[in-house]
């Protein structure tokens, strides 16, 4: 095969294809004269008016909500910062409550390590050397014994 007797072959393809879609195109423009044309054109009015009715009510809803919903989002940002602040009071507080419940608790096992007191009688009768030992070990209670207010972080 040549390579005019094969460019023929396509030339012939392309004009089988040309002359079918010119009967497809010959159909579709009587179908349009004999009145469909018509009903189209007012079909396509309708659609077109109910797109605009639409649009319109669309326009109207955005203006209106849409402020709408910008208020309320502005005033759940004045909300949400108001509760991280109130969240951020309570976390301070719950730290405080916290230190004291653990100076509380310090205090309360500080004495209980420390030995006891001996009982002071009204006439001592006892010797020097015992007194200096009585006085080592109140001097000791009274410096492991610290008066601190449960609450005095809090005010």
């Amino acid at each position: 095969m040549t390579f005019a007797s094969f460019t023929n072959i396509i030339v012939a393809l392309l004009c089988a294809a040309v002359v079918l879609q010119s009967v497809r195109m010959m159909r579709n423009i009587q179908a349009m004269k004999s009145g469909d044309l018509a009903d189209t054109i007012k079909s396509l009015d309708r659609a077109t008016l109910q797109a605009r009715t639409v649009l319109g009510d669309l326009k109207e809803v955005l203006r209106t909500d849409g402020a709408a919903y910008a208020r309320n989002i502005a005033s759940g940002e004045e909300l949400r910062d108001e509760l991280s602040v109130m969240v951020g009071i309570g976390n301070a507080v719950a730290d405080r409550i916290m230190e004291a419940a653990s100076a509380t608790g310090e205090r309360r096992e500080t004495p209980a390590e420390a030995p006891a007191e001996e009982p002071v009688t009204a006439a001592p009768t006892v010797a020097p050397a015992k007194r200096s030992r009585r006085r080592r070990s109140s001097a000791r209670s009274e410096a492991t014994t610290v008066s601190v207010p449960a609450y005095a972080g809090l005010q």
